[in-house]
């Protein structure tokens, strides 16, 4: 047990890695992209506001994914690691392309792979994937509608009644303060999101007596993902979708948290990513159809469908490869 203990630790703090460097960029992209805060500093926000979420408010989620899906006692440690494993591996392919996809997509899909070959649908929670195949789905819908009506909103009840520059100059600066603020939300509800499909599959795995601490180990993993590789999706989210101003990057993100909030309330483990570029799609949408870069969302959009089957896939052969030689 010892042995599988330690692969354990290191698949789960791999994973967190991936999946932090992934899904910073849902809190800070805007912040950065808007020119709120230099790339360095919003990191270090994201970090320490996701460590708080990770720690504090994602039990329903890990619930969900650790045990909604496949019961645990089905599931056994051996397929713990393969579904865990599997998800970190496609993460980092795409971490490497600098593309933002979800990590619940990549870890309920590797869940998927893995109960179809080894214990059949029969054992498998349809009703909750159902649920989750909604979220995902819903989530960045709700958040374009969200992202385009907020800023709607304010460029016409706000800023189109106001003529002087310098006026809209000093409004931008109180919503760059304000852009702060709602990606430090943001980030404490990625962090619920990320500890879940970081280490929920492996923390029921291997029971109460370990569980705490492999969360705890998950968290290390997401900070240090965070700062050492968090740049590169932070970049595509907040510089290449759309350009941004703080009023625009706050009312992507604001938007985004709280469709974010919402579903991790529920434990869906919903896409931030995916939630996040719905709104500042949204926001570009509400300036004019010409200011969304198509090509840029068209790789993003390619990436999140290819991620279901290359999931299912990996983890699936995984599985079988596993089984050939032991």
């Amino acid at each position: 047990m010892d042995g599988l203990l330690i692969m354990g630790v290191i698949i789960s703090i791999y994973m967190a890695f991936n999946i932090a460097a992934n899904d910073i960029g849902n809190s800070v992209g805007t912040v950065v992209g808007s020119g709120s805060l230099k790339m360095r500093r919003a990191l270090m926000l994201g970090a320490f506001f996701e460590l708080i979420g990770a720690l504090y408010f994602g039990n329903n989620v890990i619930k969900t994914v650790g045990s909604g899906i496949i019961p645990p006692d089905v599931l056994q440690v051996t397929g713990a690691f393969i579904v865990t494993l599997s998800a970190a591996l496609w993460i980092t392919i795409t971490l490497l392309r600098k593309i933002p996809i979800s990590g619940s997509d990549a870890i309920v899909s590797a869940l998927v792979g893995y109960g179809l070959v080894s214990v059949g649908i029969s054992s498998m929670n349809l009703n909750t994937l159902g649920f989750i195949v909604i979220s995902w789905i819903m989530s960045p819908l709700i958040g374009l509608a969200t992202g385009f009506g907020v800023y709607y909103l304010l460029k016409n009840l706000l800023f189109r009644n106001i003529r002087a520059i310098s006026v809209k100059d000093r409004l931008e600066k109180i919503f760059s303060y304000l852009q702060i603020g709602s990606s430090a939300f943001s980030a404490l509800n990625v962090g619920a999101i990320d500890i879940a499909v970081a280490t929920g599959v492996l923390y029921y795995a291997f029971g109460t007596s370990v569980s705490q601490d492999i969360q705890i180990l998950g968290v290390i993993g997401i900070v240090a993902g965070i700062m050492v590789a968090g740049g590169r999706i932070t970049e595509t989210i907040g510089r290449r979708i759309t350009e941004l101003v703080p009023s625009r990057g706050f009312s992507a993100q604001i938007a985004a948290a709280t469709v974010v909030f919402f579903f991790a309330g529920l434990g869906m483990p919903v896409s931030p990513t995916q939630t996040l570029v719905g709104t500042v799609i949204g926001v570009g949408l509400a300036r004019g159809n010409s200011t969304v870069k198509r090509d840029v969302i068209k790789n993003i959009a390619t990436t999140w469908i290819v991620t279901i089957p290359a999931c299912i896939l990996i983890s699936a052969s995984m599985f079988l490869i596993f089984s050939l030689v032991t």
